[in-house]
């Protein structure tokens, strides 16, 4: 999941990303587990959008989606004084139920925002917390940024995971 949208995340930007939510938590679904990760472009600096208008970058990114192959893409425009636009798409071959991204321009700076939910993966979410944190969760201590590229870490809650499942 994570490579799949760290590729989307390199053609739109390349440089460090602010990680607000990091994916290494397992969240209950169905009568399984997913997990989600959400990332935004920079904010504090004036990154402003490669394609130069919102629409433009959202359409952009739709051709993205197309060429690499995912599915149900949903391409929502708003009212012109809204200024911003979402798009929706999936990619279940890859673990992705649902991306979400949110595109929006600013005065001073732009701003996309990618959150992706995995696909519901059968397993007692109970055993894989046991599993990860035998001692119990006590918080999340993930970087504030991250570039795409870096490999996904596992470990970023407290204490760290002592085991992952076998599945």
């Amino acid at each position: 999941m994570k490579t799949e949208v760290s590729l989307l995340q390199v053609h739109i930007f390349d440089g460090d990303w602010d990680v607000i939510e990091y994916g290494d938590i397992a969240e209950a679904c169905g009568s399984g587990y997913s997990f989600s990760v959400h990332r935004a472009t920079p904010l504090g600096i004036e990154w402003r959008l490669p394609s130069k208008s919102v629409q433009a970058q959202a359409n952009d990114i739709v051709a993205w989606l197309e060429a690499n192959k995912w599915a149900g893409i949903v391409n929502r425009s708003y009212a012109s004084e809204v200024g911003a636009v979402t798009i929706e798409a999936s990619k279940p071959v890859a673990h992705i139920d649902d991306l979400l991204v949110t595109i929006s321009a600013g005065e001073k700076s732009d701003a996309i925002s990618l959150r992706a939910k995995g696909t519901c993966e059968p397993g007692d979410i109970d055993e894989l917390d046991k599993l990860m944190f035998p001692d119990g969760f006590s918080g999340n201590t993930f970087p504030p940024t991250e570039h795409p590229t870096e490999a996904p870490k596992f470990g970023m809650a407290t204490p760290a995971p002592t085991a992952s499942p076998k599945s």
